[in-house]
């Protein structure tokens, strides 16, 4: 989120809104689902972000503004799709890359509660009946979105933020998601609440990446265009298996993510609110998805632009 802090939750937004639910998977179903092993990732790979499109009509959708988009990997909420529209997804020959916070705490998650209130709220905060902080150092909120940011730094928060990711990792295993797709993974650039470095930062994501990648599943390294400028751009690449990048173009900063495609492996960039109207020049392994919006549904992309095949 480099430049500024963006979409860190959409994903569930339009799920909450809707009235109708899908069925949910039957046991048979999620084993199966589960057990198909994700796509090797190359410069070939083709990517789409649709947190928000519950149920999509595989394979190919077209979008309000009749853009045809149908890609190898979606990218859809951990939480806010079932396990039988993710097998439905698999079934239609797509690989699913599963969003989820591991920056933060939400409180509409139905986690939340597994977090130590003091390492989303500060030393002496608590959660309340809606699981918002109160007390602690009123810090730890993130900029225009109703989260709070997790402490990465003291050795008792890091156990505690670990067990809940495992277990998120674990679930989505369970649920057949092929990949994660971590966001928020820059506090120590929005605050630094708890004293955050980047190194802690960097640790975090290592950590993450390795407990990802055990599970059977591929990881993305989400902007982070700094730590990439960084002396860990190395491990950190090689630790992540592809790139997502927000708002490069918007902030002029698209070649910081180089190292991944140098290295063989894409990248998809995203743009909101319908901000490029002509497709730019992209270079193989790059993806391009605009949005009309703030919303990540496959149904309001304006533009959708690969890079030349490898």
């Amino acid at each position: 989120m480099t430049g500024s802090l963006l979409l860190p939750f959409f994903g569930l937004l339009a799920f909450l809104g809707s009235a109708v639910a899908a069925p949910a998977a039957s046991a048979a179903t999620n084993k199966t689902s589960a057990s198909i092993a994700p796509k090797a990732m190359s410069l070939t790979s083709t990517l789409i972000y649709d947190l928000d499109n519950i149920g999509i009509a595989a394979p190919t959708v077209t979008s309000k503004s009749g853009v045809k988009v149908t890609s190898d990997i979606y990218i859809v909420d951990m939480a806010g799709h079932s396990a039988a529209q993710i097998a439905a997804y698999k079934a239609a020959g797509k690989t699913v890359v599963c969003y989820f916070s591991a920056g933060t705490l939400e409180p509409f998650r139905a986690d939340a509660t597994k977090f130590n209130p003091v390492c989303a709220c500060g030393p002496g905060g608590k959660l309340d009946s809606n699981k918002h902080c109160v007390g602690g150092s009123g810090k730890t909120k993130m900029d225009d979105w109703d989260e709070y940011w997790l402490d990465i730094h003291s050795a008792t928060c890091k156990t505690n933020v670990q067990s809940v990711m495992t277990q998120r990792i674990k679930d989505a295993k369970a649920k057949g998601c092929d990949g994660m797709d971590p966001d928020n993974v820059d506090s120590y650039a929005n605050g630094a609440p708890y004293g955050n470095t980047q190194a802690d930062q960097v640790e975090y994501l290592l950590w993450l990446a390795k407990t990802v990648r055990a599970a059977g599943m591929i990881v993305d390294l989400k902007n982070s265009a700094d730590l990439l400028q960084s002396k860990s751009a190395a491990s950190l690449i090689s630790a992540f298996d592809f790139s997502v990048i927000e708002s490069c173009h918007q902030y002029n900063e698209c070649d910081a993510y180089s190292g991944f495609t140098k290295a063989g492996k894409p990248q998809i960039q995203i743009e909101y609110s319908n901000s490029i109207k002509k497709c730019p020049t992209l270079k193989a392994g790059q993806n391009l998805a605009v949005y009309k919006g703030l919303v990540l549904n496959s149904k309001d992309i304006t533009l959708n632009c690969r890079g030349p095949r490898a």
